[in-house]
């Protein structure tokens, strides 16, 4: 098991995974604070959908990719050593969408458009007191 996980954080596809993760939290968290509407429950909600709907996935099929880099699985050809590149495009491009987003709140980015980065549908909106 040692091995695995010595062998996940050495692959430079969980490195950049990992340094995209850590930017989006850090500039998402400055955003919140510069437009006064950080919450703590946001961090949480980062940390469900980035790290646990993203990169645990992905240390699954990296998991398998090291116990059987070259079984092919239905299709000839179709390997995990496949499945784990596609599966690395989709989580690059979503965390890439992310940190967007977050460059975007920090009015950086104004005129993308929300195709590319727009609001995430998870998080909770914020709640004004009827004071």
């Amino acid at each position: 098991m040692q091995a695995l996980f010595h062998s996940f954080f050495a692959d430079t596809r969980t490195q950049i995974a990992l340094l995209l993760v850590a930017l989006d939290l850090v500039l998402g968290v400055i955003a919140g604070l510069v437009r006064g509407q950080f919450r703590l429950s946001f961090v949480a909600d980062f940390a469900r959908n980035d790290l646990l709907g993203k990169v645990v996935p992905f240390f699954g099929l990296y998991a398998g990719y090291l116990y059987a880099k070259h079984t092919d699985i239905v299709i000839p050809g179709l390997d995990l050593d496949v499945l784990m590149n596609g599966a690395w495009v989709l989580v690059s491009a979503a965390l890439i969408g992310s940190l967007l987003n977050s460059l975007k709140d920090l009015g950086l980015l104004q005129g993308l458009h929300d195709s590319l980065a727009g609001p995430d549908p998870g998080s909770p909106a914020p709640q004004h007191s009827q004071q």
